[in-house]
């Protein structure tokens, strides 16, 4: 099981796209290793969705939902935290175009 701290990977890059692929290469080595991504939210105060649709978005567009959901957990995440990555994934099954908004 591997643990990557979302709030260090959002502070230590210069782009929101190049944050969301080191958590979308985290996911995919864990994929290829049949292991698990624990995602630290703590201290995270929002998740954009460029982040999201270059790191989530692309499991689900490359794999699917099931994949991406047997292959993350969240930790220290807070109840807003919660609410977004409902809504995001939500809206993305249902329309991947619409969480680009």
């Amino acid at each position: 099981m591997c643990t990557i701290n979302i709030k260090e990977v959002l502070a230590s890059h210069n782009s929101l796209p190049d944050a969301g692929k080191i958590l979308y290469n985290t996911i995919v080595d864990a994929i290829a290793s049949d292991d698990k991504v624990v995602a630290n939210m703590e201290g995270v105060s929002s998740l954009p969705s460029v982040f999201l649709n270059v790191s989530i978005g692309k499991i689900i567009d490359e794999y699917d939902m099931e994949t991406l959901k047997s292959h993350i957990m969240f930790s220290k995440i807070t109840r807003h935290q919660a609410d977004r990555l409902k809504d995001y994934l939500l809206r993305y099954d249902q329309n991947p175009e619409s969480v680009s908004e």
